[in-house]
């Protein structure tokens, strides 16, 4: 199974409860042919992910590739350098299945953290992210993204192929082509649909954005604590609490459950 290659680029004094930091790059590239669907789960992590085009030659090799670092305390120099050494990313392969997961030995748990800070892979994969916490953001996916973090801010541009965020505290921006099933129990949800037909299912804690193009064959079933004003071009309406309401045969579903403001317009 590859391993990610660990570099050590300094151990610093500072003000920590141990003494001193220790720093370790963090990069690799693992090979993604035959594999179409990639999981990265991790231990508290941000996450910057983008996605190249597979049909520009050369630009974008058939891998996962990432860039970031291990941020280390101990209780000297020696010490904090062997921490920010001790962890691996791990990637494994099961059929089309590629999984990145983290080896973090018991002894330096509490002393590490992780920060990738660029990851890359061909934006014809599916992609599953799954961390504690962190603020993630994700770009040009054009296959089916699914995302799961218990606090933190998640941004996706892409998901042609469908998007799923299942989030605990955090706000939630999405712009996809594809449908969208978001949920966030403490925080905000944008949703931006670019083509018309695709259902939006959106749970909140908060206030609600849904953008979506003209929809003439609809059904919204909302209700929140706040106000709903749908401003389409089939529909013009304000309400408190619960609206429910059907468009030609309600092919396309817009289920919102909110606790806050709920706007629903077109581009």
């Amino acid at each position: 199974m590859p391993r990610s290659s660990l570099v050590v680029v300094a151990a610093l004094a500072g003000a920590c409860v141990l003494g001193f930091r220790g720093e370790a790059e963090l990069t690799a590239s693992h090979d993604l042919a035959g594999v179409r669907s990639v999981r990265i789960d991790l231990p508290s992590t941000p996450m910057t992910i983008t996605a190249c085009d597979p049909d520009a030659p050369g630009t974008c090799p058939e891998a996962l590739r990432y860039d970031g670092r291990v941020l280390a305390t101990g209780g000297s120099d020696r010490d904090a350098r062997r921490h920010a050494l001790a962890p691996a990313l791990v990637f494994e392969r099961d059929g089309g299945l590629g999984w990145l997961q983290a080896e973090i030995p018991l002894a330096v748990r509490g002393l590490v953290d992780l920060e990738l800070a660029a990851i890359e892979l061909p934006s014809d994969r599916d992609l599953e992210v799954r961390t504690d916490l962190g603020d993630i953001d994700i770009a040009s996916v054009r296959g089916y993204v699914s995302v799961e973090v218990d606090r933190g801010d998640v941004e996706i541009d892409g998901g042609d192929a469908g998007v799923a965020v299942a989030l605990g505290v955090g706000d939630i921006v999405v712009h996809t082509a594809g449908d969208a099933d978001l949920r966030t129990e403490h925080g905000r949800i944008a949703l931006t649909q670019r083509v018309a037909g695709r259902d939006a299912i959106v749970h909140a804690g908060g206030a609600v954005a849904l953008e979506q193009p003209a929809l003439f064959d609809v059904e919204y079933d909302i209700a929140t604590s706040g106000t709903i004003r749908i401003t389409t071009a089939a529909v013009v309406a304000i309400a408190d609490g619960h609206l429910r309401r059907r468009v030609g045969n309600g092919a396309v579903r817009v289920e919102i459950r909110a606790e806050g403001d709920v706007a629903i317009t077109e581009p």
